[in-house]
């Protein structure tokens, strides 16, 4: 994994500023590719950047200063791991499989058409390419890549976006996400400006008009792109928008000649089912194997994650999220409409027409954006009412076409 970002200096150094400040990063000579720091309540070294890196991968020598030592390296690749590499004898690893994980070898593929013809059939094509084609008809959509340079106000008006959906799609799944905790939020705000102006991350943004409606944060190796966090908005969700995304940036690829895009992280079924290859990221804990406490260390360590993985692996962690969300959303409701279809426009004298592209109204974009999908209409040729003495009630209509809102909580 040559030139990864998360031993730059800049990874490194953010990282240690936002997570243990007070603490040493150190180099060990006979592990290579990874730095570490001590743990306050564990004779334990940690590696830098713990679990918020996509992937580690690292070298071992044979030098001594392991010794009396239990070391942990989160997220290591095990598909770039060099199994000619002999450990020196006193060194055991302990492996422990955590998250799943999905990239695409684009080395398979000429192009995104292979790409496509050889992993999907003729039928689930068509829908992409409808969902694709629907977007552009229905919306002004533009798409752009920063990589290497990006205007700093620019970047900090995007990164707001960012969290505002964010927030809007974990709200409507009721659930809490770690990425949007302060701690990790800030962290990843400060790091992504100087890492995408090094050429080690990116953003890709969709735009409606100059709105975004779907953010991917990346990082970049010399030759892989890494898919670290991504949303949309999901008032578009009829037009399947993540694929969408996800096949502009394989395109981007293709076109920037790189052999990988990696998912990174976590199941989710688009990336199953666009993936070549599946994967574990593992937790390796190297110990001497000549010190008993080292040893024990490092087997209470394994028997401790290999437990966090089973529950992980019956869902308790999706349950400990939802219930964060409600305890601390212990007020929010989750609103919704109903939509009626129209045998044309009512009275105009019983309705009155809104500017439905001021944020006042925004609560009407998903019904906008559902009546638009479902018409192949541009937002441009459309028309929204509310309806006199009618309390949230609204129609959309074009020319013959018209859809009854009636929001309710």
């Amino acid at each position: 994994m040559s030139n990864t970002p998360f031993t730059s200096q800049i990874f490194i150094d953010i990282w240690k500023k936002h997570f243990v400040p007070n603490k040493l990063i150190k180099k060990f000579q006979f592990i290579e590719g990874v730095s570490f720091y001590k743990s306050n309540f564990l004779p334990v070294f940690f590696n830098a950047g713990k679990n918020l890196t996509k992937g580690n991968n690292y070298k071992i020598h044979d030098y001594k200063d392991y010794k009396n030592k239990t070391f942990i390296i989160y997220d290591v690749l095990p598909h770039l791991k060099d199994d000619s590499v002999k450990l020196p004898k006193d060194i055991k690893i302990l492996k422990s499989n955590q998250y799943p994980g999905f990239l695409i070898d684009l080395t398979k593929f000429s192009n995104i058409d292979e790409y496509l013809l050889k992993t999907f059939s003729k039928n689930t094509r068509m829908k992409m390419r409808k969902f694709s084609s629907r977007l552009d008809t229905c919306f002004n959509i533009s798409t752009k890549m920063f990589f290497g340079n990006i205007d700093k106000k620019e970047y900090e008006s995007i990164f707001d976006h960012f969290m505002v959906l964010l927030q809007k799609r974990y709200s409507d799944k009721q659930i809490s996400n770690n990425n949007m905790l302060p701690s990790e939020w800030n962290f990843y705000r400060e790091l992504a400006y100087p890492l995408i102006m090094d050429k080690k991350a990116s953003l890709f943004v969709i735009y409606d008009n100059k709105v975004p409606i779907n953010i991917t944060y990346n990082y970049h190796t010399e030759d892989t792109l890494i898919d670290a966090m991504t949303v949309f908005d999901i008032d578009y969700s009829k037009f399947n928008i993540g694929y969408v995304n996800n096949l502009k940036i394989l395109n981007w690829c293709f076109e920037n000649n790189l052999k990988t895009l990696d998912f990174s992280k976590g199941y989710f079924d688009y990336k199953k089912r666009m993936c070549s290859l599946e994967y574990n990221f593992e937790y390796h804990i190297l110990f001497d194997n000549n010190s008993i406490k080292a040893k024990m260390t490092a087997f209470f360590l394994y028997k401790f994650y290999e437990f966090k993985s089973s529950l992980r692996n019956k869902g308790i962690n999706t349950v400990i999220h939802k219930l964060t969300f409600l305890i601390k959303n212990k007020k929010t409701k989750k609103a919704h409409s109903e939509m009626t279809e129209l045998n044309g426009l009512p009275d105009i004298n019983t309705l009155s027409e809104i500017n439905f592209n001021k944020e006042k109204h925004a609560f009407l974009n998903k019904n906008i954006c559902d009546f638009l999908y479902s018409t192949s209409k541009n937002r441009s040729e459309i028309k929204v009412y509310s309806v006199n003495n009618q309390n949230d009630s609204y129609i959309i209509s074009c020319e013959t076409l018209a859809q009854k809102i009636s929001l309710k909580l």
